[in-house]
């Protein structure tokens, strides 16, 4: 954010602590207890907010040199990340073009991405470089390089398609509405820390939802986040995308300090929710990313939560700091997921109550209904 953005949010939260308040919807949502059962919606879902909508993947930074490589999944098709000598961008699938075993692992740098299954490798560019026994073979040809998808590192974040067919300029313009929000953080410099990978017995819209209220502060969290953080939030909306904002303790002692002094980032935590569910989370020294998909059955989800260190941070206050928000993620939220899916299996025929005081639960079940059941809402 440019800085007189940074004083006015800044400002908002200092003013619904004074007041205490938060930002609310203007009335009370209910949703069907289905929308976390249904098979046939979990399968629309599927396809229409994973494989055919561009994926938050990672941090700009994790592949910010030239020669340089990170990999990972989405919706169970391995993806690796490169950057080439040249410092161009690529997104390719993880599978060789022999027999399909994987050419890398981790993150780090080199020329080579080698299957260590018969030892095949390719060029950063997704090109066939060498293989044992090339008589073996047809001549090399474009069919026996690495499967390209689009990607783009727009606002310090890796975006791809889960399809080669996607549309590159869709994926290069899915951040556009959101971009001034991550302006100035310089995620394209950050440095990764570790990667945790949750399977989870709940929803993934359950998980998602996890990020998007303050409401259970003071119960799930008492004795572990409440301390640092108060509850009272603000909530913006970027198109698809949102914010979600809560404050540190801290930040009643900023009245009494020049704004002209007050710090490039809020002293609060920033969830930036990406459509469709993977959750930013921006705090003064750090981030971190929680990304929530659609794991084996509508009762299950895959969560990655990851996370960076800018160059002016060290980074085992940064792993500190990851570690903490992971083993209360692990310990507290998730565990509060499953409870709730076990729950709302049981009342399978009942409906789940969003208050005024969730605006942002609400904004996502609207936002999630919308793209899996247009009909419905046009009645």
């Amino acid at each position: 954010m440019e800085h007189e953005d940074v004083i006015a949010l800044t400002q908002r939260l200092i003013d619904r602590v004074n007041t205490n308040t938060s930002d609310e919807a203007g009335e009370t949502m209910t949703v069907p207890n289905s929308v976390f059962l249904d098979d046939a919606l979990w399968q629309r879902e599927r396809e229409a907010l994973f494989f055919s909508t561009p994926q938050t993947i990672g941090f700009a930074g994790e592949v910010a040199k030239p020669g340089s490589f990170m990999t990972t999944e989405s919706m169970g098709i391995p993806i690796v990340v490169t950057r080439d000598e040249a410092g161009v961008l690529h997104a390719f699938i993880n599978a060789c073009a022999h027999r399909g075993s994987r050419v890398a692992d981790g993150c780090g740098e080199r020329r080579r991405l080698n299957c260590r299954f018969h030892g095949w490798s390719y060029a950063l560019d997704g090109r066939l470089a060498g293989r044992p026994r090339d008589d073996a073979f047809e001549p090399a040809n474009d069919n026996l390089n690495l499967i390209e998808l689009p990607v783009s590192d727009c606002s310090g974040l890796i975006v791809v398609g889960l399809r080669p067919t996607m549309s590159q300029s869709v994926v290069h313009h899915a951040l556009d509405d959101i971009a001034p929000a991550f302006a100035g953080y310089a995620l394209d410099k950050v440095r990764p820390v570790e990667t945790r990978r949750y399977d989870v017995r709940a929803n993934w819209k359950m998980v998602v939802n996890l990020s998007h209220e303050s409401y259970h502060f003071a119960t799930l969290h008492r004795d572990s986040l409440s301390p640092l953080m108060t509850a009272h939030a603000v909530t913006d909306e970027f198109g698809d995308h949102t914010r979600w904002a809560f404050p540190l303790r801290e930040i009643a002692d900023f009245e009494n300090i020049d704004r002209s002094q007050w710090p490039s980032r809020p002293p609060a935590t920033m969830n930036h929710t990406i459509y469709p569910g993977t959750v930013v989370v921006i705090n003064p020294n750090d981030a971190q990313m929680l990304r929530v998909e659609p794991g084996r059955d509508p009762g299950s989800s895959v969560v990655y939560y990851s996370g960076v260190c800018n160059d002016l941070h060290p980074i085992e206050e940064a792993r500190r700091a990851y570690e903490f928000g992971g083993d209360i993620f692990n310990d507290e939220d998730l565990l509060a997921a499953e409870q709730c899916q076990q729950g709302v299996a049981a009342c399978a025929q009942g409906t789940t109550i969003l208050g005024r005081n969730e605006p942002m639960v609400q904004f996502w079940h609207r936002k999630w209904r919308q793209a899996t059941q247009p009909a419905l809402d046009k009645q």
